[in-house]
This record gives C-alpha cells, sequence and structure tokens, in this order.
C-alpha cells in the first residue's frame, strides 16, 4: 500500500467531510439570514470554536487512523498500532484541536472586535473547520504510521 497516497486521500476526505459539517452546524446554530454576529454574548460566535475544534479534531484523528489501520492489516502488514495507541493519540489530538479554538476564541474576545459580519463568519468557520480536519488527519496518521 502506498502510504503517501493514503494519506493524501484522507487528508482531502477529511477536509472535505469538515467543511460540509462545519458549514451545516454553522447554518444550525447561527442561521441563513445575513446579519452581524456578536462574537461574546448573546451570539457567542468565539466560543463556538471550542465545540468545533474539539468534535473536528476528535473526528479527524479516530475515524482516519482506525480505516488505515483496516486497510493495512487486510493487506497483510503486521506491527499495526494497538486500539490504545490510536486512544492515546486521538486524546493528543483532541487537545491541540481544543488549543487551536482556544486560541482563536482569545483572539475573537481579546481583540478589538465585537461582532463580525454573518458571510465572514461563515467564511472563517469553513477555513478553521477544512484546515483543522486537514492538520490533524497528517499529524494524527504520520505520526501513528511513521511515514509521509
Amino acid at each position: 500500500m502506498d502510504f503517501a497516497a493514503v494519506l493524501k486521500r484522507e487528508r482531502l476526505v477529511s477536509t472535505g467531510i469538515n467543511l460540509v459539517l462545519s458549514a451545516a452546524f454553522f447554518l444550525a446554530v447561527f442561521g441563513r439570514t445575513n446579519h452581524t454576529l456578536a462574537l461574546a454574548d448573546p451570539d457567542g460566535f468565539a466560543l463556538d470554536f471550542l465545540p468545533q475544534g474539539g468534535a473536528i479534531a476528535l473526528m479527524a484523528a479516530l475515524v482516519p487512523s482506525l480505516l488505515v489501520r483496516k486497510a493495512l492489516r487486510k493487506g497483510g502488514v503486521a506491527g499495526l498500532p494497538s486500539t490504545g495507541a490510536i486512544l492515546a493519540l486521538v486524546a493528543r489530538m483532541v487537545g491541540l484541536g481544543l488549543l487551536s479554538a482556544v486560541l482563536l476564541a482569545a483572539v475573537c474576545l481579546i481583540g478589538p472586535w465585537v461582532a463580525i459580519g454573518w458571510a465572514q463568519a461563515f467564511a472563517l468557520k469553513l477555513v478553521y473547520g477544512g484546515t483543522l480536519g486537514f492538520a490533524i488527519t497528517h499529524r494524527a496518521l504520520t505520526r501513528l504510521y511513521g511515514q509521509g
């Protein structure tokens, strides 16, 4: 199995899925009408990075790690990471995802802004979701399978 091709595919899939999920959750939480969103109360846009960062990091690390391990095992590769090793790495990736979310929330709340336009907020959430999905998947797979 060509690990570079697998890594490329998994990063692309993770980016795409997290773009779609970020859009869906944004629309569910903040609505579809173009309006200004408060970074703090009452909209809480800045703090919405926390659940987004945690959820994306969890799924972007866990799912590709298990899928790649299954494919490698099916291909006869020995010495694959245990479930415990995968879960430990996933926990670290969730920590990184949450750290990135805390930093973004802090920039939003400490910065000179009090609000953000709906379209800009939507774009920011998509960029963050896709980028985080890509980065976490890349880091998790290269750490687990030692290539890349």
